[in-house]
């Protein structure tokens, strides 16, 4: 499990920004690298590579922007 940063919204730069959804739970075998919250600890993303992050803002149910 990775815990992503928590930053502002108004961010500089050319990301792409993706809202995370509720996802099943999952055990660790079935879902490959996990991205937690920086702030509430939520799973948001689920299955991707540290790669295909490093290009992405995550804005979790809590309403807070995240990165890599």
């Amino acid at each position: 499990m990775t815990s992503l940063r928590v930053f502002p919204s108004l961010f500089i730069g050319r990301r792409e920004v993706i809202q995370a959804v509720e996802s099943p739970v999952l055990t660790g075998a079935e879902t490959g690298s996990v991205f937690l919250c920086g702030a509430c600890e939520e799973v948001v993303v689920t299955g991707r590579d540290a790669a295909e992050m490093r290009d992405v803002v995550v804005k979790c149910r809590c309403g807070e922007y995240n990165q890599l």
